[in-house]
């Protein structure tokens, strides 16, 4: 049997154990856990703290590859490179070492900017994680090119280096586990991109499976818009053999396992064909003195993964209805700005000074160009051979010129569908457990997905690539909205009261990920009312 036509029971059962709700009676007594009532139990682990994972990958024995930290910024506007379809002109358009180092830097890399909580000093990433308990690595598997031998290199964030893993050209091993896909199949390098998910799963338990696909998402959005502004063709690739590309990258699959590939580049050298690849055994730094498993989690990605490239083939072979609902309420049109009036800031330095905002200005609106914008470029296609339909659900608290309400996203119609006129403030603070910026945000964007189809035609792996995108979409929104000098961040739901307040609209849908955003309150502002 294949994944596209297994029990689907795996992956509705796994979402319904990580839910998150409200127990108490709503006389300050309120607290948050996961699960399905009567099934409940705590949200947050971190029972010892003698156990706090080390959040980074080290090979003890492998010297470190110096690679460029100094980078010039890219000439293209960062809204530019978020909205990238991920094609290139033809002919051969082969990555250097610089480039890898400036995809690694900028989409796992460290800032210089830290916090510390209770008592552990933790340095934040360029990309967001939730938590800040970071726990994706970066692979490359790549031919000869120009500055860097063929091979399989790991990027180690904790000292911006590269770690040869394995000598050689092994990508067909990729595209054999591929079943074929010609985006890796023609590209000089396949990045790779893997979870610890103890290292995440220390905070949050069995719903760090669910995180995994955010915190890659969020980190492929950045990836995908820094190759863009390089000028690589890029194509995400969801299906995959996967303990034949754990095995290329000397991991596990069950502590550690690959969650997603991206094709770098086209051209070059063809691939060489290659032998049987021996494992890899190299000593690596302990994460922690032991690991607590949360079964969930081993059992939910054995359940949505592939066994050989003919299944990945057939996996993504699969197709899903891309047309969204038929608009019922008066639709807004949007009106986004053109290509040639988008600020010019480039994408590295908007990485950088990216932060979680959690204060706006609620005396503010956001106005309506670049809440267009925004929408508009979040949502355009890019390259993957697999992207699940998503409904984008809107609280609208203050743009200008816009009723204040309930929308649904129709980006095929360049529009926004008006679901539900009022003033939902506090219900965008109620759903979001109590997070009060979600109530002084002035737009809270939610990712929806009908799970019967998608299952139905990608098996339980449909999850994960649901996941996966829904992440994706809010990171690019979070970085065009710091490209417009706006504010944003992702928050924390409760899954069923989210689509609750969307019904009957929403109705048997399944929640997957939120981000809100808005006009940043002045530092010199007064405290929030």
């Amino acid at each position: 049997m294949t994944q596209r036509n297994a029990d689907v029971r795996a992956a509705l059962d796994f979402h319904a154990a990580t839910r998150y709700w409200r127990a108490g009676t709503g006389t300050g007594d309120e607290r948050l856990v996961m699960g399905t009532p009567p099934d409940v139990e705590s949200a947050i682990w971190e029972e010892d703290r003698s156990l706090e994972p080390y959040p980074f990958k080290v090979y003890e024995t492998l010297e470190p590859i110096a690679i460029p930290r100094e980078f010039t910024p890219s000439a293209l506007p960062a809204l530019l490179t978020v909205s990238a379809d991920g094609t290139a002109p033809g002919g051969d358009v082969v990555p250097d070492l610089a480039a890898l180092a400036r995809i690694a830097r900028f989409s796992n890399g460290l800032l210089d900017r830290t916090v510390t909580v209770r008592g552990t000093t933790i340095t934040y990433r360029t990309a967001g994680g939730t938590g800040a308990r970071y726990h994706l690595e970066l692979y490359f598997v790549c031919a000869d090119l120009p500055g860097l031998a063929a091979g399989v290199y790991h990027y180690a964030a904790h000292d911006h280096s590269l770690r040869r893993v394995r000598s050689g050209d092994v990508r067909a091993a990729l595209v054999a586990a591929t079943g074929g896909e010609p985006a890796v199949a023609a590209a000089p390098v396949v990045l790779a991109v893997t979870s610890t998910f103890w290292r995440n799963a220390w905070r949050y338990k069995a719903r760090a499976y669910r995180h995994t696909f955010w915190d890659a998402g969020t980190s492929l959005s950045q990836a995908l818009a820094v190759a863009a502004s390089a000028g690589l063709p890029t194509e995400l690739v969801l299906g995959f053999a996967d303990q034949e590309v754990n095995d290329v990258l000397g991991v596990d699959g069950v502590r550690e396992a690959t969650v997603a590939l991206c094709a770098l580049g086209r051209g070059g050298a063809s691939a060489p064909s290659v032998e049987a690849l021996p494992p890899v055994d190299l000593p690596v730094r302990p994460v922690s003195p032991r690991e607590v498993t949360f079964p969930a989690i081993p059992a939910m990605h054995l359940a949505s993964s592939l066994a050989t490239g003919a299944e990945a083939a057939d996996w993504r072979s699969a197709t899903t209805a891309a047309a969204g609902p038929e608009p019922a309420g008066p639709l807004t049109a949007l009106d986004p700005l053109p290509d040639h009036a988008l600020p010019p800031e480039p994408v590295e330095d908007v990485v950088l000074r990216r932060r979680s905002t959690r204060n706006y200005d609620t005396d503010a609106e956001l106005g309506f160009r670049d809440f267009s914008t925004l929408l508009d470029r979040s949502s355009r296609a890019y390259g993957a051979e697999v992207r699940p339909p998503l409904d984008c659900y809107l609280i609208v608290n203050a743009v200008e010129g816009l009723t204040p309400g309930v929308y649904l996203h129709h980006p095929a119609r360049g529009a926004v569908e008006l679901l539900r006129a009022g003033d939902f403030r506090a219900d965008a603070a109620r759903i979001a457990v109590g997070q009060e910026y979600c109530a002084d945000a002035h737009v809270n964007a939610y990712w929806l997905a009908d799970l019967g189809p998608l299952l139905e035609r990608y098996g339980n792996r449909g999850y994960r690539a649901a996941q996966l995108t829904s992440a994706l979409q809010a990171g690019k929104l979070h970085l065009g909205a710091h490209a417009l000098g706006l504010g944003a961040v992702g928050s924390t739901s409760a899954d069923d009261e989210v689509v609750e307040f969307f019904s009957p609209h929403a109705a048997g849908k399944t929640y997957l990920f939120v981000t809100v955003f808005g006009v940043r309150r002045p530092r010199t502002a007064p405290p929030r009312r």
